[in-house]
């Protein structure tokens, strides 16, 4: 067997391969299970998983000219003026990425923290523990349903990724990005595999919480510092503002 460093330069084409290999493996499905809920439970965990991806930007507007027609881009697939994405927006219509890391390290570590337990990511991937050998709620699954599952907690994952990059690390901004708007997605990208990196990094340091752990640590740790830090902001705010 081939492993993940033999398929094509540097191991690049592994993930092909995978895909390759889970549409002809064999699927079983239980004897037992709901026959209509077991298969739509991999959509429902990938179509909201890559939904969620349409509305976050990752680049300034550029003007595109075409057979002397001229068009205005701007580098979102959709735009929805609700909650947090409508806060920052301005006159233009896009988002006004800032490094907010510099002047928000507490929610920026908080932020993280939560990103990493909501896509169930080590060490809180408490639902499937996929370290080990069966991986929980989806041992079930076969062929490509499993492989339907995993994408949807990566998307998940690019998804955390993109929100951390937009609020705390200045999105799209860069050097040259107002001379050359095109590297703002450029920029953009570079962020979001440095956290993607940091995921991976971090499933191959930490161990796994156990569950009472990861409720204290979410109780007694998480909330009081995440008030504590709304207090501090807004009494920081009022004395400087």
């Amino acid at each position: 067997r081939l492993g993940p460093n033999r398929v094509g330069p540097f191991g690049l084409l592994q993930p092909l391969a995978d895909g390759i290999k889970f549409f002809f493996k064999e699927e079983i499905i239980p004897h037992e299970a709901d026959r209509a809920l077991y298969i739509l439970a991999p959509m429902i965990a990938l179509i909201p998983a890559l939904t969620t991806v349409a509305v976050i930007p990752f680049g300034e507007s550029v003007t595109v000219s075409l057979w002397g027609y001229t068009r205005e881009i701007g580098l979102y697939i959709t735009k929805v003026d609700v909650s947090l994405l409508k806060e920052q927006m301005n006159t233009w219509g896009g988002i006004v990425p800032k490094w907010n890391i510099l002047t928000q390290p507490i929610g920026f570590l908080l932020f993280l923290i939560a990103a990493i337990a909501e896509t169930n990511r080590v060490p809180f991937d408490l639902p499937e523990a996929e370290t080990e050998l069966v991986a929980g709620f989806h041992t079930e699954y076969s062929s490509m349903k499993f492989a339907i599952f995993f994408i949807a907690e990566y998307a998940n994952m690019v998804t955390a990724s993109s929100m951390a990059t937009l609020l705390f690390l200045g999105g799209w901004h860069g050097p040259f990005v107002k001379e050359l708007p095109l590297l703002g997605p450029i920029y953009f990208t570079l962020k979001v595999l440095f956290f993607l990196v940091l995921y991976i990094w971090l499933r191959g340091t930490l161990p796994r919480f156990r569950y009472d752990q990861l409720m204290k640590f979410g109780w007694k740790f998480m909330i009081p510092v995440a008030i504590a830090n709304v207090v501090l902001v807004a009494g920081l705010a009022l004395l400087l503002f």
